[in-house]
Formats: structure tokens, C-alpha cells, sequence
């Protein structure tokens, strides 16, 4: 994930949290220069989170210099042996970290977008609990790598005629984003993912609908593995998101209405097939959204 301002307000608006840098920090430039005072250029850090493109006169140790990684850890995590042949256009993915170092202004739920973990799955390995303060410095451990095409491989049809627990106090009435069968519901999973939301199988192309009457606190590709996003802030500090879309039709600071078509049905970021993955939270806490829509 590329942290830039718009995310960094986002996710502020999100978690309810409003310590942001004003500006994106970019890598300092530094120039090396020899006994001579020839000037020599090293190549600039990169936000590789998100994997590396091999582009035309890579080599594996330039890789790792500019991702800021181990030669050998990105070897290993991509089972590469030497001599490292690399091609053009060949995927790169980045080993995930055992520990995040909390720094100013993040919170569980920014850290676990970061690296695609749920904030529920964040706090209860760390055994941290409400109200989830964190401290400058303060080391996060992070839970073992699951892939993400892991965590969308896994299909189940949710039956909708199930009991579903009384909506929470306060909260707007939610609308389906589009009608479709749901393919992985809510809650943990037994591959040992967890869904924050559901994930509803559509058309390509078909309409995405606001669930409810909001402002567009968030609309872009910026976060990793959600794809084409929007979010939707909402009355009773619920926030609702939107994911996997071909193509958004509504920008940041929209006011939108229940039923306005805000994107059309895609299958960007980490899945296969076309659907669109909805959540419904209060707050940072995530909700079943099967509690809260109509049949």
C-alpha cells in the first residue's frame, strides 16, 4: 500500500483518528561522492509492499537495495536460487515482516490494512484490547503470512434464511450493494482467514449501490488487495466499503444517496472472478453485514 495523504485521511476518517502527517514522506535524496568528489547515484527506495514488476537491467540485488530487503530473504520468498535469473515483466512478491514498529499516528486498523490483516485478527494475536491504544515505538507482531489469493480461493455459499442478531442501536438502514449469491461470509475462515465483510458474486459491469446515505470519505486503488475502493461514512459512526470494482463513479467528498450507483462490478486487486466484497463497521470494528441488510 502506497500511504499517501488520501489515505492517510481516509483511514483517519475510518478509524476515527486524526494524527496524519500534512504531507507524504518521500526518500531523502542523498548524494555519495568518492575521494575524487565523482558523484555517484543510488538507486531510490521504493513502497514495495504490494510485490515488484522485474523491469528491463534488474538484478536481484538492486531489488532488494531499492525495497529496502535482504538479497537473500527476497530470494527465498520468491524461490529464486543463483545465479537469479530474473525476466521482464515477472512478479516479485515481498516477504511479510514478524514485527511492525508502531509510529506516529498509526493505529491496529491502518497497521492491519497495511498489510492485509484484519484488525480483529491484529488485536487478538497481540492481546491487545479496547480502547487499542498504542505507543510511538511499540512493536506489533504480525501473524504468519496468508496469501491473499488463499484467502479469496476459498468459496462458501452463505445460506440467507439463517438467524441474524438484532442491528446495533443507531444504525441507518443498510441496503444490499447489489443483489447476487454470497460466496464467503463473514468471520473467520477454516483455511485460517477471516472476512470482515461479505463477498457477493456479480455481473461484470453491474451497478454498485450506496447501502445507505453517506459522504465518499474514500475513492481509489491505493490499498492493496481491495482493488478499485470506496468508502462511505455514514450516520452513528458506521462506515460501509465497497471493493473489487472495474470502475467508481463517485470521488471524495460526495454526498451520496441510498441506491446511487457509486461504481460498477469488477474483479480488481486479489481476486479472480467478478463480485463485490462489502463491509459494514462501527467505527474500526468490523460487522456482520448480514445483521443489517433486508432479504
Amino acid at each position: 500500500m502506497r500511504w499517501s495523504v488520501k489515505i492517510c485521511v481516509a483511514i483517519a476518517v475510518l478509524a476515527g483518528v486524526s494524527a496524519c502527517s500534512t504531507s507524504p514522506r518521500q526518500p531523502a535524496h542523498v548524494d555519495y561522492r568518492n575521494a575524487d568528489r565523482a558523484t555517484h547515484s543510488r538507486p531510490a527506495s521504493r513502497d514495495c509492499r504490494s510485490g515488484y514488476v522485474v523491469r528491463s537491467g534488474d538484478t536481484l540485488s538492486q531489488i532488494a537495495e531499492r525495497c529496502g530487503i535482504e538479497m537473500r530473504v527476497l530470494a527465498e520468498a520468491n524461490g529464486l536460487r543463483s545465479p537469479y535469473t530474473l525476466r521482464r515483466g515477472q512478479n516479485l512478491s515481498m516477504p511479510r515482516p514478524s514485527v511492525h514498529v508502531v509510529q506516529r499516528g498509526e493505529n491496529l486498523y491502518r497497521i492491519g490494512l497495511r498489510y492485509n490483516i484484519s484488525f480483529a485478527e491484529l488485536a487478538d494475536f497481540n492481546r491487545i484490547r479496547a480502547p487499542y491504544e498504542l505507543n510511538v515505538g511499540q512493536e506489533i507482531a504480525l501473524p504468519g503470512h496468508i496469501s491473499s489469493d488463499s484467502r479469496n480461493a476459498f468459496v462458501e455459499t452463505v445460506p440467507t434464511d439463517t438467524y441474524r442478531a438484532p442491528p446495533a442501536a443507531g444504525a441507518p438502514r443498510f441496503d444490499w450493494p447489489i443483489r447476487g449469491t454470497v460466496i464467503s461470509g463473514f468471520g473467520r475462515k477454516p483455511e485460517g482467514g477471516r472476512n470482515d465483510g461479505i463477498n457477493i458474486q456479480a455481473s461484470a459491469g453491474a451497478e454498485v449501490h450506496a447501502s445507505a446515505a453517506g459522504q465518499v470519505v474514500y475513492a481509489g486503488s491505493e490499498l492493496a488487495g481491495y482493488g478499485r475502493l470506496v468508502l462511505l461514512r455514514h450516520s452513528g459512526g458506521f462506515v460501509t466499503a465497497y471493493a473489487h470494482n472495474s470502475r467508481l463513479l463517485v470521488s471524495e467528498g460526495d454526498r451520496v444517496e441510498r441506491g446511487q450507483t457509486i461504481a460498477r462490478v469488477g474483479s480488481s486487486g486479489t481476486v479472480d472472478s467478478s463480485q463485490v466484497h462489502f463491509e459494514i463497521r462501527r467505527g474500526v470494528n468490523p460487522e456482520d453485514p448480514m445483521r443489517y441488510l433486508g432479504r
